[in-house]
């Protein structure tokens, strides 16, 4: 019977708390299968059986070269990953499927000696690295089928490189509905605005600063929780976060990076989740468990954003504009109907389209057409 592996990035931590958005999604949509995880290093946070779990050696090595890597020549670069995942391919059997998430590059590599091993590539993208990528990486792909986190993101590698890719597919990401659930009681006094993410320019945590500084100015009765950190897992400063300190305006506080059940607690005590993204942001998860909690979003009209909300409970307003923010802000903490209104779209749209399982039902369905 082929089994099937799953190539984590080389500088994720495959965790609940140190680990990021993929490593999230490999947990929970691996779960209840028998597929293997393989990962530069993990612990037993997302308690996952030992057996499925396997530490790839000298893989995490190449995370600090990484940028060197890049710049080699197509060929030297192939041969640099083959060398680093030949134990990875002495571990696979013929018939088996190794699922490679977000690196076109090791991907790539692969694909040029999968037929020989017997073995079939897929490539999920979480991000919009893909085109990007290389005449030779991008040759060497052109029959590997690959998998968008987003209707957007695949889009934009179509338009970027039309024609190119024989097979792609979508499978979106998700929230975890037991851990990130409704369960408010009452309302606050004063209404809450929360952030959750990584503390980053393109994540535009600066835009919502200044929104919270024309809602102050203004004398709106609202506050904000900034919940992040500038990399998973910790909370350590950087040029950025130092400034966001000094910005912040009295309506707002930043508490650090939270994972897990704090994470969950603090966005079950908000009022309304914001998502203020000025780059493409591809499908953030994020902005899901919010509407797993039952918040109603106000997020930036960027990326697959809009894909997420089509079903309703958010309002989508244009990025890197703080008054626009604001407005939309303004509105939805002065008007207790419209926010509870958002609220229940919000919370009925994540059921219907965003649980976990769901998610494992679109990637079954992407695996079994590959390995029937």
């Amino acid at each position: 019977m082929a089994a099937v592996y799953h190539l984590l990035d080389e500088a994720e931590i495959f965790s609940e708390r140190d680990g990021g958005a993929i490593s999230r999604w490999a947990a929970n949509v691996l779960r209840e299968g028998s597929e293997i995880v393989i990962c530069p290093s993990f612990d037993a946070s997302w308690d996952f059986p030992a057996e499925r779990v396997y530490q790839l050696p000298n893989w995490s090595l190449t995370d600090p070269i990484h940028p060197v890597l890049y710049r080699l020549p197509w060929p030297l670069q192939k041969n640099a990953y083959l060398f680093v995942l030949r134990g990875l391919l002495q571990k696979l059997k013929r018939g088996d499927l190794l699922y490679i998430h977000n690196r076109p590059a090791p991907a790539a590599a692969l694909s040029t000696v999968a037929a020989q091993h017997g073995v079939q590539i897929v490539l999920h993208m979480h991000n919009s690295h893909l085109i990007q990528a290389s005449k030779g990486q991008l040759d060497a792909l052109r029959k590997t089928p690959i998998v968008f986190c987003s209707r957007f993101l695949e889009g934009e590698a179509n338009r970027a490189l039309p024609n190119h890719f024989e097979s792609t597919h979508v499978v979106h990401n998700g929230a975890d509905g037991k851990k990130f659930h409704c369960k408010r009681e009452g309302r606050n006094p004063t209404p809450t605005i929360i952030y959750t993410g990584r503390l980053v320019p393109y994540k535009g945590v600066h835009v919502l600063l200044e929104a919270m500084r024309i809602l102050e100015r203004n004398k709106i009765n609202a506050r904000c929780k900034i919940v992040g950190g500038a990399k998973f897992g910790n909370s350590r400063s950087t040029r950025y976060v130092r400034k966001l300190q000094r910005r912040k305006s009295s309506n707002t506080e930043l508490l650090g990076y939270l994972a897990g059940e704090s994470l969950a607690e603090q966005l079950r005590g908000a009022d309304i989740f914001c998502c203020p993204s000025v780059w493409n942001d591809p499908f953030p998860m994020a902005l899901l468990e919010g509407m797993a909690t039952g918040l109603p979003v106000v997020a930036s009209e960027t990326g697959g954003i809009p894909e997420q909300l089509a079903h309703g409970g958010g309002v989508l307003v244009p990025p890197n504009d703080p008054q626009a923010l604001a407005t939309a802000l303004e509105r939805l903490v002065q008007d207790t109907v419209y926010r509870e209104e958002l609220s229940a779209k919000a919370l009925a749209s994540f059921k219907e389209h965003f649980f976990w399982s769901g998610v494992r039902k679109q990637y079954e369905r992407v695996v079994q057409g590959l390995l029937a």
